[in-house]
């Protein structure tokens, strides 16, 4: 019963990895072609990014800090690290565009398009750090402003220690009146 349980579980295995080898094979080369206008950005300053060779509807994807809504078409906004999505029709010329605005938060981002057929590319465009334009025009870098100092997640994870903290002290207190009682 064991050999057969691990020989299942071994082709199970087999299968699920060995199987994404053809999707990864070196001899498939997307046909589509991306440019952008500006791949170098300051933050709110926008760019088309057009792709080329691609086929029925096309969707250009971003994530990254300061990526929201909106992003991928005319609006930037200052946000936590999320993700948008511009969906477009591929025209009579096999293009499509969508335009990036540079989110408030300087680094790298990379957008991702994926046409109709599973065609895919990419372009990476860089956006210059914000700068404190000041009286003396000094420049640099803003602060943080708190909402980034501490992820949601180290908090829930400190308010579940406490709570798990103050459980196990009233067992403990229950536990010793029990005993205190019982002789």
């Amino acid at each position: 019963m064991i050999k057969k349980t691990l020989t299942g579980i071994g082709i199970a295995g087999l299968l699920v990895l060995g199987s994404s080898a053809a999707a990864m094979a070196d001899g498939y080369a997307s046909d589509v072609e991306t440019t952008a206008g500006d791949v170098t950005l300051t933050p709110g300053q926008a760019t088309v990014i057009t792709a080329q060779n691609v086929d029925g509807t096309v969707t250009f994807s971003t994530s990254g800090a300061g990526v929201s809504e909106n992003t991928l078409t005319s609006i930037a906004f200052a946000a936590v690290v999320t993700s948008d999505d511009a969906i477009k029709q591929a025209d009579e010329n096999r293009t499509a565009q969508a335009t990036f605005t540079a989110p408030t938060a300087g680094g790298t981002y990379r957008i991702d398009i994926t046409d109709g057929d599973g065609d895919t590319d990419s372009i990476t465009v860089t956006v210059a750090s914000a700068s404190s334009g000041g009286a003396g025009g000094t420049g640099g870098t803003l602060p943080a402003t708190g909402s980034d100092a501490v992820p949601a997640a180290a908090i829930w994870l400190g308010a579940g220690a406490v709570g798990l903290g103050g459980i196990a002290i009233t067992a403990a207190v229950a536990r010793r009146r029990a005993a205190a009682n019982a002789e």
